[in-house]
C-alpha cells in the first residue's frame, strides 16, 4: 500500500479494513501522526512534492520499473478509470429523478455537484465540501487541475463547515470567491454564517442541496437494517425566505433542471456579497441518484464483522 497524503481516517480506509491485501506500506505525509498511521511502514516523512520526485530519483538509479509488469498495471488501471467515468457518465446523463419527499422531478446531488463544479472552475472559485452525502459525493466528482480547489473537513464530521468557510473571504489578504457545497442538516448547524458574512464582508455561495434528511446515514441504515429510522423528517423549511430575512443575503431558488440551477449560480456570483442557492435534490432507492458508497465501516451492526477483518490484518 502507498499511502500519500491520507490522514487514514475512516471514510479513508474503511475503519482500517479497506486493504486486505496489503501487507506493508510506504507512507508519505508532512504530518508525523499521518505518516506512522500504518503498521509495517516505510515512512517517508516530509514535503509530498519533494519526497516524491526524491523518491522517483532514487528508483530510476535502482534500474526503474520493470517495462512489461508497469505496462500490465497501467492497462489494467487505465480499465478500472474507463469504467468509472462510465459510472458518472451514466449519473450527468440522468440530471433529474422523480423523489417521493418533493413529490415531482428534482435534480440529483452527482448532476447538482458536477454542474455547480463546473461552474467553480469557470469563475475559478474554491469549493469548500460539508461533511455528510454532500461530502460523499462531492469529492467523487471534483475534479481539479491544481490545488487548492476544493477543500473539506478531511473525514472530521464537522457539519456546518463549509458555509462557515466563506468567512475566510472576509478576513484574507488576497481573498478569493467561494462555493460552499452544504447539505439542509449541515447548513442548520450553523446558519450563523448569513448574519457573519453580512457583518464582515464575506463573498460567496452557499450551494444548499436539500434532500430533507441526514442521507449518508440514512444510506448506512439501509445497508444495515433494510430501513431508514428517524434520519428524515416532514418539515419543508424554506430556505430562500429563511436566507431572505438577513440584509444583503442574495437568496435564490436553484430550479429543478440544470439550465435552472446553472442561472441561479450565474447570479448568485454577481453578488457583491453572501449568496444562498437552494436545490432541492433527490434521495431514494435509484442508482441513478447517487455515486454509491463503497466499503464497510465501524458503526452500527458491522462493528463486530470490521473489528474481526480489522485484528486479522497485518498493517
Amino acid at each position: 500500500l502507498i499511502v500519500i497524503g491520507s490522514r487514514g481516517v475512516c471514510q479513508a480506509d474503511c475503519s482500517g479494513t479497506g486493504y486486505a491485501s496489503a501487507d506493508a506500506v510506504i507512507n508519505i505525509n508532512a504530518d508525523l501522526g499521518d505518516v506512522t498511521h500504518y503498521n509495517r511502514t516505510v515512512a517517508l516523512a516530509g514535503d509530498i512534492g519533494v519526497v516524491v520526485s526524491q523518491l522517483l530519483e532514487a528508483l530510476q538509479k535502482e534500474g526503474g520499473a520493470d517495462p512489461v509488469r508497469a505496462k500490465a498495471w497501467l492497462g489494467a488501471t487505465a480499465a478500472k478509470k474507463r469504467e468509472w467515468e462510465a459510472l458518472k457518465a451514466e449519473r450527468y446523463a440522468h440530471p433529474v429523478l422523480h423523489d417521493e419527499t418533493w413529490g415531482r422531478p428534482v435534480l440529483t446531488q452527482p448532476a447538482a455537484i458536477k454542474i455547480a463544479c463546473d461552474f467553480a472552475k469557470s469563475i475559478g472559485a474554491v469549493k469548500f465540501f460539508d461533511a455528510g452525502d454532500v461530502q460523499a459525493v462531492g469529492f467523487q466528482v471534483a475534479e481539479d487541475d491544481e490545488p487548492n480547489q476544493t477543500v473539506t473537513e478531511t473525514g472530521a464530521s464537522y457539519m456546518g463547515f463549509a458555509a462557515s468557510a466563506l468567512l475566510a473571504a472576509a478576513v484574507a489578504e488576497r481573498p478569493r470567491y467561494g462555493i460552499a457545497f452544504s447539505g439542509d442538516g449541515a447548513f442548520f448547524m450553523n446558519p450563523q454564517v448569513l448574519l457573519d458574512g453580512v457583518l464582515h464582508g464575506a463573498r460567496g455561495t452557499i450551494l444548499l442541496l436539500d434532500n430533507r434528511r441526514m442521507a449518508a446515514i440514512s444510506g448506512l441504515q439501509e445497508a444495515q437494517y433494510g430501513y431508514a429510522f428517524r434520519t428524515h423528517d416532514g418539515v419543508a423549511v424554506d430556505y430562500v425566505r429563511l436566507a431572505s430575512a438577513v440584509p444583503g443575503v442574495k437568496a435564490l431558488r436553484g430550479g429543478d433542471t440544470p439550465d435552472a440551477l446553472r442561472a441561479a449560480l450565474v447570479e448568485a456570483a454577481q453578488h457583491p456579497g453572501l449568496s444562498l442557492v437552494h436545490v432541492p435534490v433527490y434521495y431514494g432507492p435509484d442508482p441513478l441518484g447517487g455515486l454509491g458508497a463503497y466499503g464497510v465501516w465501524n458503526v452500527g451492526n458491522w462493528c463486530e464483522d470490521v473489528q474481526a477483518r480489522y485484528h486479522t490484518q497485518n498493517i
